[in-house]
């Protein structure tokens, strides 16, 4: 055993509670993420509202808690009253964004049916490109309004006299692309961000506004200074990943170096803003898109190594809960999806996988963890992406833990990301003594570049299984390229 290696748990010291939102979905109208993936009318694997009952069974056992949607950059140019009424009468656009034609046959009454039959709250993106404030108004009177008005009237019309009550609003995407229908400045930009989100908690007070998020300092304290007293939440998006495996895993770092900036930026602007409640994070895009300069780079099939990336994403989130409470995987179907479908069925990456493992078998109160590791260097300049940047003095091995809310279990989640090595590592739970059983949860494959696919659907999945020697001090063993959550009963 390398005594190079610790992990320790203070079940005196609480950092936060994990907010359930940091494990939500993204779907945009894109390729084959919304239509032939979550809807797919006339298959039949689809129920009669046109919904994949495969895929909607799929989502289900993520429990996931948050969908966004329409986009993404298709957003920027999305007219919701395109998409509502007789499907038949709904009008075919050109979507801008993505150079393609749009028959918006799935709109805001499908997303919300879609939300409500998955048990996710809605999260809708308004249009800030070649929309306005008057059509966000609309929206939002249409989605939860419960007076008189004309777009209340409307939603009943078509068969849903009750409101949506739709918590969570993005004013925007990405606005500081140029590739982006409504590029701003940063000054530009928050003033129009502080119009939309004042007149819109005038028609409902009690929705969340989430801010455009540059992962750029500047931007972001322009933001916040301008607009922070009116925005709940403001974004970051990271798109990360490589060919190399330590690259890849390493990726997990820079999403932890991000978040923790636009942490300091917020802390920064707290002052300037005289408000109490602070600000929060929503990484509302985040995935691996490693073949992001290919030609066709839409229907990434992950690794095992991708889904430690994302099993690291969620310890990082873990550790900052207090800061960072909404996370939304792009894209949940095909489309760099953790999903992926054909005509006759579906299955379910790795990225999926880490998802299962951490909404199923992790708890809601996040304890301070000491983890002592053994580390590596990214030599000369990883490509992540777009990004390229340097690396030095990674962990090995990273971990956090969790109790359960009624605080009878124990979870302490950790990722391995030797290639080759596994970790004897001792473990302590600072003079607590839990039951000398134990349940395993390992999410491993063969190697770390195995896939699963049609014909192997489960080369790469969850393994269980228990230990007995479990105490206030136990050792464990953890497998290369591996990431394992240790379940604990609480005497």
């Amino acid at each position: 055993m390398r005594e190079s290696y610790r992990i320790k748990v203070d079940l005196e010291r609480v950092i936060g509670k994990i907010d359930p939102n940091i494990y939500g979905h993204f779907v945009e109208h894109l390729g084959r993420c919304i239509y032939a993936g979550i809807y797919e009318e006339d298959s039949p694997l689809s129920d009669e509202r046109g919904f994949r009952k495969d895929v909607l069974e799929a989502v289900k056992n993520i429990r996931c808690p948050l969908l966004r949607w329409p986009g993404g950059n298709f957003a920027s140019n999305y007219h919701w009253e395109d998409g509502i009424g007789p499907k038949d009468q709904r009008p075919v656009r050109f979507d801008l964004a993505w150079n393609k034609e749009e028959t918006n046959r799935f709109g805001t009454d499908e997303f919300i049916e879609y939300c409500q039959a998955i048990g996710a709250e809605p999260y809708i993106c308004v249009n800030i490109g070649t929309g306005n404030l008057d059509e966000a108004i609309h929206w939002l009177e249409y989605c939860n309004s419960t007076g008189n008005t004309y777009y209340a009237k409307l939603r009943a019309k078509n068969g849903h006299p009750e409101p949506y009550r739709v918590k969570y609003w993005g004013v925007g995407n990405e606005n500081y692309g140029e590739w982006q229908v409504g590029y701003r400045s940063a000054k530009e930009y928050a003033k129009v961000l502080r119009e939309y989100a004042y007149f819109m908690k005038v028609v409902d007070p009690t929705i969340k506004i989430i801010a455009v998020g540059a992962d750029e300092p500047d931007w972001d304290l322009e933001v916040v200074k301008t607009a922070g007293k009116y925005i709940d939440y403001i974004s970051n998006h990271q798109y990360l990943g490589s060919d190399d495996y330590y690259e890849t895993v390493a990726s997990v770092y820079w999403v932890k170096k991000r978040l923790k900036v636009l942490k300091s930026v917020i802390e920064i602007a707290q002052p300037l803003m005289k408000e109490e409640e602070k600000v929060k994070i929503a990484l509302d895009e985040w995935n691996i898109w490693y073949r992001g300069n290919q030609e066709n780079d839409l229907e990434e099939n992950y690794a095992l190594k991708d889904g430690l990336f994302a099993a690291g994403v969620f310890i990082v989130l873990h550790r900052l809960c207090q800061s960072v409470t909404m996370a939304n995987l792009a894209q949940l179907v095909n489309v760099l999806g953790a999903i992926h479908t054909d005509k006759g069925g579906l299955y379910l990456t790795p990225i999926y996988r880490a998802f299962e493992l951490f909404v199923n078998h992790t708890g809601e109160i996040v304890l301070d963890t000491l983890v002592k590791s053994e580390t590596y260097n990214i030599e000369g300049k990883a490509h992540f992406g777009r990004r390229e940047f340097e690396l030095a003095n990674l962990p090995y091995l990273d971990a956090s833990a969790t109790l359960s809310t009624s605080k009878d279990k124990l979870y302490i989640a950790a990722a391995n990301y030797d290639k080759e090595e596994g970790i004897e590592c001792p473990i302590f739970l600072g003079g607590f003594s839990p039951s000398a059983e134990a349940r395993i949860y390992e999410l491993s494959g063969p190697d770390v570049t195995a896939t699963n696919d049609f014909e192997n659907p489960e080369k790469v999945k969850i393994k269980t299984g228990m230990i007995k020697n479990a105490a206030s001090k136990f050792n464990y063993s953890f497998p290369p390229h591996s990431c394992t959550v240790i379940e604990l009963n609480v005497k």
